[in-house]
Parts: C-alpha cells; sequence; structure tokens
C-alpha cells in the first residue's frame, strides 16, 4: 500500500512538471489581420491602408482586380522597392467574385514599421504608388514624422512629378514634330519654286493679258498663256 501511494504522488508530481512547462512556453498563433488589395472595380487602394499589429500576427493580402503587387518600400522612398524587401509580385485578376482569390501573408516580427506600396506602371505617369496605393503596418502616430498620412503624401507627390514629366515630354514632342512638318513644307516649297524658277505677267493695260514661265532645264516645256480683248 505504501509503495502504491508513492508510485499514485511520482505520478502526480510528473503531470504537474509537464503542465507547467507548456504553461512557461505557451504556443499561441496570434491575430490575423485582412488586407485587401485594390478592390472590385480595379481601384487603387489598400483597405484599410494601416493596421497597428503585434509581433507574432499575421496580415494576409488578398488581391483584387485588375493587377497589383504588395512591395515593400521605406519611408524615405515610397515608390521604390527596398532592397532585400519582400515582393508577392504581380497578381492579375478578373474577376472580384472569384472564390480563390490570390493572398499573401507576411509575420509580424516587432513593432517597427513596414512600408508597402503596389509597384503597377512603376516610374510612369499611371503609377498605382503615385496614386496613394500605399500600405502602412506600425506606422508612426499621426502628427509624427513617420506617420502614415505623411508617408502617403509623399507617393502622392511623387505620382504628381512623374504626371508632369509626361506632360513636358508630350509638349517636347508635339513640337518636334511640328517643326519637322513645317520644314518639310519649307523644303518642298523651295524645291518647286526651284523648279518652276521664272514667271512673267505682262498686264500693261494694252487691253490683252499674257503669262509665261520659264523652268530654266534642258526640256523644252515651258508654257505661255495670252488673253486679248
Amino acid at each position: 500500500m505504501f509503495f502504491r501511494s508513492l508510485a499514485f504522488l511520482s505520478t502526480v508530481a510528473a503531470l504537474f512538471s509537464s503542465n507547467l512547462a507548456v504553461s512557461a512556453y505557451p504556443t499561441t498563433s496570434g491575430k490575423v489581420w485582412h488586407v485587401t488589395v485594390g478592390n472590385a472595380t480595379g481601384g487603387t487602394i489598400f483597405n484599410p491602408n494601416y493596421i497597428n499589429a503585434s509581433p507574432g500576427d499575421r496580415v494576409e493580402f488578398t488581391f483584387n482586380p485588375k493587377n497589383h503587387s504588395v512591395t515593400q518600400s521605406s519611408f524615405a522612398n515610397p515608390c521604390t522597392h527596398l532592397n532585400n524587401g519582400f515582393d508577392a509580385g504581380f497578381h492579375p485578376v478578373a474577376n472580384a467574385s472569384s472564390w480563390d482569390l490570390p493572398t499573401f501573408s507576411i509575420t509580424v516580427n516587432d513593432t517597427q514599421p513596414v512600408w508597402v506600396y503596389c509597384r503597377q506602371a512603376e516610374n510612369t505617369a499611371g503609377s498605382h504608388c503615385g496614386k496613394g496605393m500605399v500600405f502602412g503596418l506600425n506606422p508612426g502616430a499621426e502628427g509624427s514624422n513617420n506617420s502614415f498620412s505623411l508617408f502617403q503624401q509623399a507617393a502622392l507627390k511623387i505620382g504628381q512629378q512623374l504626371v508632369a514629366s509626361a506632360s513636358s515630354a508630350s509638349v517636347a514632342s508635339t513640337a518636334s514634330a511640328t517643326h519637322t512638318t513645317t520644314q518639310a513644307a519649307a523644303s518642298s516649297s523651295k524645291s518647286w519654286s526651284d523648279h518652276y524658277d521664272s514667271w512673267n505677267h505682262d498686264d500693261d493695260d494694252d487691253d490683252d493679258d499674257s503669262w509665261s514661265y520659264d523652268d530654266d532645264d534642258s526640256y523644252d516645256n515651258d508654257y505661255k498663256w495670252k488673253r486679248d480683248y
């Protein structure tokens, strides 16, 4: 009986030790944050456009029409891929009602800010980032020097610069084309004038008019015209 009691106590002690170890090292899955990339009509947005997550949480991006990316950037360069930063690549989606919309997930390692943009039409007037399609993970509070608002404003400013640059290039191209056309017309006029070299008009009020020209070439194809009254 004594030995049975000792065995029972040993078993209880073992179970207690095991439960204590599990409690000391809990395994939790963290929160899952859902972010939509674009929308049903192909809009250039992330929704929500920023979140404040905790280490161990997971952020799942779901792609909507038409064709977007989830690309890591930096606060200083919101529309440029960060060296060694993540990039989900492009995910073209034709129909938002599809049951298997593509996703991309990242795990939150700490509370440092992570900046994201869509690199569709990068460095062009149609840049999605330049239209404000950016996302912030754990951005600074509003009013701070690394807030989401400042990050998005910087992206929009880049977009404005890209549009202005494209507009200037278009104007320059139009001006160049106009100049080329004018030169071609002048050259054609000069060629015609050189060929039809000499025109003469006799109108001395003696009741007849006459016109003639000499093209100064070796062919006998000069013309004369006369009207008598």
